[in-house]
């Protein structure tokens, strides 16, 4: 007798929802971005996650991912849209709870993941939560501490050193409440994401992460760095004086203060960014003799000081020019 019967049709696999989202925007970022990637995989044990990326670059760096890491999922390239713009579409596509900026430069220490999920357990008041990030030498570096603009900071900078910046780090060897985490390590909760609308694509380089962190602060939220979570900034987009850079951050800053303080403090604070660059700007032309530092820094602060022009209206005029200045913009 024939049996006849048949057996039932295979069952889908289920698959389960991430715990965390990671998003890297990428720009020409080939050379590096594999010791990123390559990271994520020892930065968790205990959850699932799933990265998504974004070429904003010239499509190198998303052939060598498609080839590399085909578990990465690739979201088709817009063009140079952003930091805002590209994170802001890459959470579009992302499925989990907790979303994890990524810069392709940074790479997750061992645990690094795993560490800031329980950083979030233990702080579910907070809408994000940051690591310590540290140079290729292992120190902490000063992404650990940066704060909001300020016409003190301001004045500080234009009395020739940062007040922030030149402060000691503290607060490295446990969980602390801050007001900004650096935007290339940073995990959201999505619902925090979404009451902001993530991030505000004015800001095509510099300030978009202060802003949304200014705007969640309004909403009452805190903001938490966790201290056993770790990641090597290894800084590898070039020169962080580059004249461009410093460009677009001057940019960055006065498109902030466009959106939330009043004319006069805004008059203000340009005044002393101003002031501060050319301070340095002249150094260089002056001293910079045999002080290499010295000559970059005053070289790297050149169109911030001759061409304010390019700045002061942030980037929602000044985009143009200051593309047509860079002969196309930098995004990272």
């Amino acid at each position: 007798m024939t049996d006849s019967f048949a057996p039932a049709p295979t069952a889908k696999p289920h698959i389960r929802k991430p715990d965390l989202s990671i998003l890297i925007v990428a720009y020409n970022s080939a050379a590096l971005i594999a010791a990123c990637i390559g990271a994520i995989a020892d930065g968790t044990r205990d959850h699932i996650v799933e990265v998504l990326m974004v070429d904003n670059g010239d499509g190198a760096t998303e052939a060598m991912i498609k080839r590399d890491f085909p578990h990465v999922r690739i979201i088709p390239s817009r063009g140079n849209i952003g930091f805002a713009a590209g994170n802001n579409l890459l959470a579009s596509h992302a499925r989990a709870n907790r979303l994890l900026l990524l810069n392709p430069d940074m790479v997750l220490l061992p645990g690094a993941i795993d560490a800031l999920m329980r950083g979030a357990e233990r702080h579910p008041e907070a809408g994000a939560w940051g690591g310590v990030t540290v140079d290729p030498g292992g120190r902490p570096d000063a992404g650990n501490a940066i704060a909001m603009p300020s016409l003190i900071e301001f004045a500080s900078v234009a009395m020739g050193r940062s007040r922030i910046g030149s402060a000691p780090l503290k607060g490295i060897d446990r969980d602390m409440p801050v007001e900004v985490l650096i935007g290339g390590f940073v995990m959201f909760a999505r619902t925090a994401w979404d009451e902001a609308n993530g991030l505000d694509e004015r800001y095509f380089l510099y300030c978009e992460e202060v802003d949304l962190f200014h705007r969640l602060q309004q909403k009452g939220y805190a903001f938490w760095r966790i201290c056993d979570a770790y990641g090597r900034h290894e800084a590898a987009h070039g020169n962080h004086l580059s004249p461009m850079r410093l460009l677009y951050r001057a940019a960055g800053t006065m498109e902030f203060m466009r959106a939330h303080w009043s004319l006069p403090a805004r008059a203000m604070s340009a005044g002393l960014i101003w002031i501060a660059a050319v301070e340095r700007y002249c150094a260089g032309k002056l001293f910079g003799a045999g002080r290499p530092h010295l000559q970059q820094l005053g070289d790297g602060y050149r169109h911030v000081a001759l061409r304010p022009q390019f700045w002061l209206s942030g980037y929602d005029r000044q985009r143009g020019l200051m593309a047509r200045l860079a002969h196309g913009p930098i995004a990272e």
